[in-house]
């Protein structure tokens, strides 16, 4: 049994945002260099290190994980670096922000991805999505756990997607 390590090692990225107010701007940094090389970012998520290694203008990088907000791949998707984590963004909501994480599991379990879904509030702070949490996380809102009980009857429609305000229900709440 072979496993390949090198395509969870590195990725292709369009950039880097350094700040969680350079991705809401659409700041990006150390994007494509001259010679039209797309950057390489390794996360070193197999044998953890306090850094990411960015492959930029044919130099290696070093960036210290507590100095990044996250990262855009060459498909768009964006990811939330948090310690040895990386936690896929789904909203861009500066009140609320969304994230999934693929969880680790066993080829037994059959080929079903599994994913837990957290959040950070404006302070930034990553939690488990949880009514509880979300209610804990803006106490100044009046209004919001009367309206989550009657909206949400259990954790998991919490994201429930409202396409006719094209935003989820959870962030209209908040926003409310």
């Amino acid at each position: 049994m072979t496993i390949n390590l090198a395509a969870d090692a590195q990725k292709k990225i369009t950039g880097i945002y350094r700040t969680m107010d350079d991705y809401l701007a659409n700041q990006l940094s150390y994007t494509k260099d001259n010679s039209s090389k797309a950057p390489r970012l390794h996360l070193h998520t197999l044998a953890p290190k306090s850094y990411v290694t960015l492959e930029h203008n044919g130099q290696d990088i070093h960036i210290n994980k507590n100095e990044i907000f996250g990262y855009q791949l060459a498909n768009g998707d964006v990811y939330r670096v948090e310690g040895n984590n990386s936690y896929q963004v789904l909203n861009k909501n500066p009140q609320l922000l969304l994230y999934k994480r693929k969880i680790p599991t066993s080829p037994k379990e059959g080929p079903e991805d599994k994913y837990k879904f957290f959040f950070s509030a404006n302070n930034g702070k990553l939690q488990t999505l949880t009514a509880w949490n979300v209610k804990q996380a803006f106490p100044e809102h009046a209004t919001l756990a009367d309206q989550m009980d009657a909206l949400f009857k259990r954790d998991a429609e919490l994201l429930t997607y409202d396409r006719f305000r094209g935003m989820y229900k959870l962030e209209w709440l908040v926003k409310n």
